[in-house]
Parts: C-alpha cells; sequence; structure tokens
C-alpha cells in the first residue's frame, strides 16, 4: 500500500510538472496560433495518460517499472540542470534546464540576470540545444574573429532554397566570395535621390494614418501603416519602382508566401519556390525595362547598381535570389525599428519638441553615427530595443578563456545586454539620444548591425529611413495612444520583442488647427 502511494505520487509530481511547463507563455503562444495543432496535441495527451494510468492499475510490474523510469529520468534532469553542470569539462556555469529555457523566452532581464548571477560568459538550452550566451561586445568580437573557421550561421529553413544559401548563413568561403558585390551595391546607394519622394510617400502614410485614426474611438495600430511606406520606400530604393506600379503589389503578394519561421513541409517548400521565381522573374523585367529605356531603372536604385557591377547577375539564382531575400529582411527588421522608433518617441514626448525645433536634415547619412537629432534618436533606439542578439553555431570546439565549448553548440553574442553595460552607456535603461552627441563609441562598444564580417549592409539604409521617419512624424504630427498593452514576443529564441498589438494611436496633423479639442478626446 505504502509503495502504491508513493509511486502515485510520484506519477502526480511529473504530471504537474508537465502541466506547468506546458502553461508557460511560450507554449501559450503556440496554442493560440495553432489551435487546430493544440487541441491535437492535447487530446493524444489525454488519451496516452488515461491508457497509461490503465496499464499501471491493472499490472503493477509495469507501475514499478514506469515509477523506477521516471525517478530515474527526474533525477537525471535535475543532474544536468545544475549549474556547475560540465563543469569537470570546462563548461560555463549556468542551467541546461528546460524551464530556463522558457523563461528566457518571455523575461526581458533574463539574460542581464544570468549574467549577473554567473559573469559574462554562461550556458543555457534552447529546447534542449546547449547554448554559450556571451555578454561584451569586445570580448564577443574577439571570439568570432579568432574562430570564423569554427562558427557558422545557425540557418532557418528558408535557406536551403538557395544553392549557396542566404548572405548571412553562407559558409565563410563563400561568403567572402559573394558578400563583396553586395556590400558594393549598397554602399553606393544613392538615398538622397529619392528622399523627397520617400518623405512625400512617408507624410503620404502618416496623412492615412491621421485620417483612419479619426473615423472611430478607438484609434489605429502603426505599426501596419509603416509596413506599407517601408514596402513603397524599399521598392523604389531596391528595383527602382514608383509607387503606383503595380509590381510594388507583386512583391507585397510574395511576402505572404515567405513563411520565415515555418520549417518545411511540401506546401510551404511549394510556396517558398514560386515566390522566389515570381520576383526572379519581377527583377528580370525590370532589368530589361531598363536596358532599353534607362529611366524605367532608377539612378542609384540597387539593381541599378548590381547590374552594372555584374551585368549577369539575375541568371545566377543564389545571387537574384540573395538581393530578394535583403529586400523581404530589411522590410520586416525596417518594420520593426519604425514600431520602436514610435513607442519611444511616444513615452519619450520631450524629444518630439527636439526634433521639431531641428528641423529636417537632408542627404545620405554621414558616418557611422551621424550627429543630426533624427539620427541619434534612430541610434538610441537602436541600442536600447531592436538589435538584440547574434547566433552562431559552433562547428568545431572552441575555446572562450577558460572555458571548453564542445562542437554542436549554438552561440548567443548578446547585443542588447551588451549595449547596457553603465560603464559605457551610464543610466543605460534611460532613453537618451544626446549620448551620441557628446563621443563616437567604438565597435566593441556600440555594435547594432553585427560585430563581425558579417554585419549588415543596410546601416546607410536604416539610419536613412529612420531619420526620414523620425523628422516627418515629429515635424507635421501629434499623437497619443489611446490604449496599450505590454511588450511582447514569440515564442522562439530567435524572435524579436515588441510593442504590444494591442497598441492603438490616435494621430492628426500639427496644422490641423484642432488644437486643444484634439486633446481633450483623447483624454475623454
Amino acid at each position: 500500500m505504502i509503495l502504491s502511494l508513493f509511486e502515485s505520487a510520484v506519477f502526480a509530481f511529473v504530471l504537474l510538472h508537465i502541466i506547468y511547463i506546458a502553461t508557460k507563455p511560450p507554449f501559450r503562444r503556440d496554442a493560440a496560433a495553432l489551435p487546430g495543432l493544440a487541441l491535437t496535441v492535447v487530446a493524444f495527451s489525454v488519451v496516452g495518460t488515461v491508457l497509461g494510468i490503465w496499464m499501471i492499475v491493472r499490472w503493477p510490474t509495469i507501475r514499478h517499472l514506469a515509477a523506477i523510469g521516471v525517478i530515474v529520468a527526474t533525477a537525471l534532469a535535475w543532474w544536468r540542470a545544475r549549474p556547475s553542470y560540465g563543469a569537470r569539462s570546462k563548461w560555463p556555469p549556468g542551467s541546461l534546464g528546460i524551464g530556463m529555457s522558457l523563461d528566457a523566452i518571455n523575461n526581458r532581464t533574463f539574460y542581464l540576470d544570468q549574467a549577473h548571477t554567473h559573469g559574462p560568459v554562461f550556458k543555457m538550452s534552447q529546447f534542449g540545444r546547449p547554448v554559450v550566451c556571451v555578454l561584451g561586445l569586445g570580448r564577443a568580437r574577439e571570439l568570432l574573429t579568432e574562430n570564423a573557421d569554427s562558427l557558422i550561421g545557425a540557418t532557418l529553413p528558408y535557406n536551403r532554397r538557395l544553392p549557396k544559401g542566404t548572405l548571412r548563413y553562407m559558409a565563410l568561403r563563400d561568403h567572402r566570395e559573394e558578400a563583396p558585390l553586395f556590400r558594393r551595391t549598397f554602399a553606393s546607394l544613392e538615398l538622397h535621390a529619392g528622399e523627397d519622394a520617400n518623405r512625400a510617400a512617408c507624410r503620404t502614410m502618416l496623412d492615412t494614418l491621421a485620417r483612419d485614426s479619426g473615423e472611430g474611438d478607438g484609434g489605429v495600430r502603426g505599426r501596419e501603416y509603416f509596413a506599407r511606406w517601408l514596402l513603397v520606400a524599399l521598392s523604389r530604393i531596391f528595383f527602382g519602382l514608383l509607387p503606383n506600379d503595380p509590381r510594388v503589389a507583386e512583391l507585397e503578394r510574395a511576402f505572404s508566401n515567405l513563411q520565415f519561421d515555418r520549417s518545411g513541409g511540401s506546401r510551404w517548400q511549394r510556396q517558398l519556390e514560386e515566390a522566389l521565381v515570381s520576383v526572379t522573374a519581377l527583377m528580370r523585367a525590370v532589368a530589361r525595362e531598363g536596358a532599353t529605356s534607362p529611366e524605367h531603372l532608377a539612378v542609384g536604385s540597387a539593381l541599378r547598381a548590381i547590374l552594372e557591377a555584374d551585368p549577369a547577375v539575375l541568371d545566377d539564382p543564389n545571387r537574384a535570389r540573395n538581393l530578394f531575400l535583403v529586400f523581404r529582411i530589411s522590410h520586416g527588421d525596417l518594420t520593426g525599428l519604425m514600431d520602436w522608433l514610435f513607442k519611444l518617441l511616444t513615452d519619450n514626448a520631450e524629444w518630439q519638441s527636439k526634433v521639431r525645433a531641428a528641423g529636417r536634415a537632408t542627404g545620405s547619412p554621414s558616418g557611422a553615427q551621424p550627429s543630426d537629432i533624427g539620427s541619434r534618436v534612430v541610434l538610441e533606439t537602436l541600442r536600447m530595443e531592436q538589435s538584440e542578439f547574434l547566433y552562431r553555431r559552433v562547428a568545431q570546439p572552441i575555446t572562450l578563456g577558460d572555458y571548453s565549448i564542445p562542437a554542436g553548440w549554438l552561440l548567443r553574442v548578446c547585443v542588447q545586454e551588451s549595449h547596457r553595460d553603465p560603464s559605457i552607456f551610464p543610466d543605460p535603461e534611460r532613453f537618451g539620444p544626446d549620448r551620441f552627441l557628446s563621443r563616437t563609441f567604438g565597435r566593441s562598444e556600440y555594435s547594432p548591425f553585427g560585430a563581425d564580417e558579417r554585419g549588415c549592409m543596410g546601416a546607410r539604409l536604416a539610419l536613412f529611413l529612420g531619420r526620414v521617419f523620425v523628422e516627418e512624424l515629429c515635424l507635421g504630427y501629434e499623437w497619443q495612444v489611446t490604449r496599450d498593452g505590454p511588450l511582447e514576443r514569440g515564442s522562439r529564441h530567435r524572435h524579436h520583442w515588441r510593442p504590444s498589438a494591442a497598441s492603438r494611436v490616435k494621430m492628426r496633423p500639427l496644422n490641423s488647427g484642432l488644437g486643444a479639442d484634439f486633446t481633450a478626446d483623447l483624454v475623454r
């Protein structure tokens, strides 16, 4: 009798622990996103549990063996989750437990907290896979440089649709062969050539947002409007397409087939391939028009620049697809940046007035850390948000100080946490764009666009469009958030934090003449 009670307590403990883990936020978000799959998993779990209970009750020997198995598995999980696990092998401290893995997804300060506990190099687990985490950009850059041949891209499934892979995930040899062409292309972008058009498109977007936000009581979500403007702006910068060109809508439709977070399946692969084929055909059509009528291929566009450097670039599937993927990834990253710019300018309204007082800066951004106020707002936003991490996969064992990192682990460079080092950025949680007025930070101190030779090629583009957005927003409009919610993140470690999807805003042009009535309506 006592043995049976003990075994029942063991099974109950494990079942409650499984339920506790299954109800953590990442799993809840997955269940909300895929309710059909969630119901299927729950149904199979219930059936399996019932069958297990029936077998345990009917056959005592199975119950005894199952209890022993559960105790052994629990002990092994506890042993592996100890922060000192692996110390004899010179592994860094830190827990490989599944609970920690899930906490890292939902806790904004997880990596800082772990660094305070274990030091700037520690280990964790991401759904069972060991990860070494590194804080401090100087330390990380040295590690990446000294072990360039031992660290490879931590790829996502869509990478397989390109012969050599995407630029960010290529083998180092291929990257050194392919990257210079793209680096020269984006360095030569004549952003000033389309500045007036991009500013006009931004104002049109903000006018639409203001009009739509006044039609109801609740306001609208800004992110969707920012994404539409960026589609227009990037279509011109990359491919020379004007806003009314129907191919802009074709590019937008291709986005829906590029579901980067999905991991496979014949339908997913077919849709992804169709999107890449259709967009390659679109680029070739634009190039043909440019060959017969140069005005159809805008001066300063990425497509024109890359064709001038390599006329056969669109015949190379890897290069053609990489050009489009850079466009697609840029759109997603910049949409996130605009969302954060809007959020931080809302939360720090005094900077709206400072931007208005300074006026517009024109032309392409000058230097890695431009000093105009709009660019400083962008730089500070990138310090605090959006630039969160770099991932690499350890292909061969490496050493990091006194620690040994086995092959097969992941490396996570904690960029956002490194940007909160108070010895470099005093009062790091304060939004202070003037940090970039008083001094210039080296790449071992501030590096939102990468820490090694695989760094982002779109730094100028991000600073340019971010500055345009900040200036047009602050100089032309005032706004107030009517509803908000907590910051959000997806259910994977590679997902970025973002402002709440519940956020709603009301906006009006500064010259609308509504004055105090507008503010009073917002308060009511």
